[in-house]
């Protein structure tokens, strides 16, 4: 029989052993919930989420890298390079590694991609990644690799570079940082030339280094294509120096000009002053890098009249020997406006009219035209459209239609006024006339070749429309050739060449668009040669010259200049044989290569036939032996030396020629620039 303390015992058991159940009960079923939740998160993992954590997996393990393609070459007829990639070195940050953020803004804000407080910003920001300089090459990089920082890197990448610096600049254009056309030619045709970049798809380590024979894909990039220019490198040289000697000697604000082909329409060159390196083109002004001849349409004045005379004698309304009364200068409009001649004339035949320039004798015969009739002639001439020559923000001009002239627009328009055009549009009128009569349409392209070289693309010589007949253009070219035989052109002349051409002189309109700028005036002169089988043809436009105002005075010899030199550079360019004078390009002449590149120096010794050595280190030639102007058939070879922009200046820019001063100007001050940036 159980006493009580037994059963109190028992009770004590009982009760230790319950208690032991609920542990392992407890237990068991933490461990059940646990392995539950252990597959339930399996499965999520495993086939719900399975998708999103490969993602993330591939980003931490795999990463895809960008090979850049290159930038397709441009090159010019000869052959020669105009633009091209090539490598340079980028410096970048990482803030969260950087530890000297003063000797770092110090240090790279002297090369230009950010100022001192800009630059000072994004390094304590929070992103990872900062561009410190881009783009550096050759004194700069070495300069800028000379000190070392925590937590800067550099990386290679491609930049755009033009070897004969500010030749045909605002006709290249530039490109950006990022190596994309943004104007001229570089912008025109940017999409052949930008090429497809490629891709490379590797695993990486913990640290996001590749590992070596880990790539899983790869697409190589497509290098974009090159383009072959119907510019010639020595046209457009000797084009610019002309244009740059014309501004100097007629004290005017600039000039533009255009050389071309007129049997096939190329273009052999195309110039604008001031010049611009593309080198630098962040250091330029936006009106500097405009490429003025397809951009600016101007008021022609008289080189019009040659698109009057067509007109008139291809409606056969009026007779070269025609006589025609010009009013000892002065004649009144229907609507009582006067016009005036600069020199009273009396009667002129048809041919003198437009050789003396006469406003009142070419008016007299215009009137003979119907309005809409001369509208028409005007558009067939190309005017009033664009050319569609290929380069971007090309202006169409000014023509309105002609049910919206006044009363007078039609005398106006016949003597150049009340209409705007472009140079392109006056040498491609031009080319009429030396093509016999037909439009041709302005060729800037000659080939687009693939990264191989292989042609992919020819432009052939792509007539328009006939605009007049071969005998109208034959008479009016004649005329043009009296024109600078015993006309307003006759500084234009060149001995043993037959040259026609017209001069134009413009009243320059006022900047608010509305009437003439007081004093103010546009000159031109527009020709080619030789008469009897034009091979070149060109127009010189001279904007506000201060010192003379005819076309005739300013425009006609920078013509005579440009052809001379290019005449003499080109021995077989005519069959017979020219005559020139020392002032002219010939071999054996020592150039002034001060304040050039060594690319620019080397190529203006070449072009004479003299060999040239560089000494020492530095952006530009500071002196050169023999001297500048010494001459001598023993003379084969110009040693250069290489200086700094002020080595040049510190013995002063006296006697260098402007192209190379206006040169010296930009790069001094890009150097101020950067040591106002230093400094901030």
């Amino acid at each position: 029989m159980r006493t009580p303390r037994n059963r109190k015992q028992i009770h004590r058991r009982r009760s230790k052993i319950d208690k032991r159940s609920w542990r392992l009960w407890g237990i068991a079923s933490m461990l059940i919930a646990l392995w539950i939740f252990v597959g339930v998160r399996l499965v999520q993992v495993q086939a719900v989420q399975h998708d999103s954590y490969r993602r993330q997996a591939q980003i931490q393990q795999q990463r895809l890298t960008t090979e850049k393609a290159k930038r397709g070459s441009i090159f010019d007829r000869r052959g020669m390079e105009l633009a091209l990639d090539v490598q340079a070195v980028s410096f970048y940050a990482d803030p969260y590694e950087v530890k000297d953020i003063t000797g770092i803004v110090q240090h790279f804000s002297q090369f230009g991609g950010s100022n001192a407080d800009n630059l000072k910003k994004r390094l304590q920001s929070k992103r990872r990644f900062v561009y410190l300089a881009r783009g550096l090459r050759d004194a700069e990089l070495l300069e800028a690799q000379a000190v070392d920082f925590a937590g800067v890197y550099e990386h290679f990448e491609t930049r755009r570079y033009y070897p004969y610096s500010a030749v045909g600049g605002q006709l290249l254009g530039f490109v950006d940082i990022d190596n994309k056309g943004r104007e001229g030619v570089e912008r025109g045709f940017d999409t052949s030339m930008q090429g497809t970049d490629g891709h490379l798809l590797s695993h990486v380590d913990s640290r996001g280094r590749r590992v070596p024979g880990r790539e899983l894909a790869y697409t190589p990039p497509l290098n974009g294509n090159e383009l072959v220019l119907t510019i010639d490198i020595i046209y457009q040289d000797i084009l610019e120096e002309e244009l740059v000697r014309a501004v100097e000697l007629s004290g005017a604000e600039r000039a533009l000009g255009i050389i071309a082909d007129p049997r096939t329409g190329e273009i052999l060159a195309m110039g604008n002053v001031p010049l611009y390196d593309p080198n630098m083109a962040g250091q330029a002004r936006p009106g500097e890098r405009r490429n003025r001849v397809i951009t600016d349409p101007f008021e022609p004045g008289s080189t019009f009249k040659m698109i009057t005379a067509a007109a008139v004698l291809e409606e056969g309304l009026v007779d070269v020997d025609e006589e025609v009364f010009c009013e000892n200068g002065l004649f009144t409009l229907n609507n009582g406006d006067l016009i005036r001649d600069v020199h009273p004339y009396g009667k002129l035949n048809f041919a003198q009219v437009i050789e003396k320039s006469s406003n009142i004798g070419v008016i007299k015969m215009a009137r003979r035209l119907e309005r809409g009739k001369f509208y028409q002639y005007i558009r067939s001439f190309g005017f009033g459209i664009r050319s569609g020559v290929g380069l971007p923000a090309e202006s169409a001009g000014l023509l309105r239609p002609a049910n919206q002239w006044s009363k007078r627009s039609l005398e106006t328009l016949a003597i150049g006024q009340e209409i705007s055009v472009t140079a392109l549009q006056m040498v491609q009128a031009l080319g009429v006339i030396a093509n016999e009569g037909i439009l041709m349409a302005p060729k800037l392209v000659k080939e687009i070749r693939n990264a191989e070289g292989r042609t992919v693309e020819q432009q052939p010589p792509k007539p328009v429309r006939r605009v007049i007949s071969v005998e109208t253009a034959s008479v009016v070219k004649n005329i043009l050739h009296g024109v600078v035989e015993q006309g307003t052109g006759k500084r234009a002349a060149i001995t043993g060449v037959q040259i026609a051409g017209k001069t134009g002189t413009a009243q320059r309109v006022a900047s608010q668009g509305k009437g003439y700028a007081d004093g103010q005036y546009v000159v031109s002169f527009m020709g080619f040669l030789p008469v009897d089988a034009p091979r070149l043809m060109g127009v010189v436009v001279v904007d506000n010259p201060r010192k003379q105002k005819y076309g005739g005075e300013v425009a006609a010899p920078a013509f005579k200049k440009i052809m001379e030199r290019i005449l003499s550079a080109e021995s077989n360019l005519l069959a017979k044989a020219v005559r020139t004078d020392s002032s002219m390009l010939r071999t054996g002449e020592i150039p002034d290569l001060r304040g050039l590149r060594a690319e620019v120096a080397r190529f203006q010794g070449e072009v004479r036939g003299l060999k040239v050595e560089f000494s020492g280190r530095g952006d530009v030639v500071v002196s050169q032996q023999p001297a500048v102007g010494t001459e001598g058939s023993d003379v084969k070879q110009i040693v250069c030396k290489l200086g700094y922009v002020s080595s040049v200046q510190a013995v002063g820019n006296h006697g260098i020629p402007l192209r190379q001063a206006l040169f010296l100007d930009q790069l001094d001050d890009l150097r101020k620039k950067e040591k106002k940036d230093l400094n901030q």
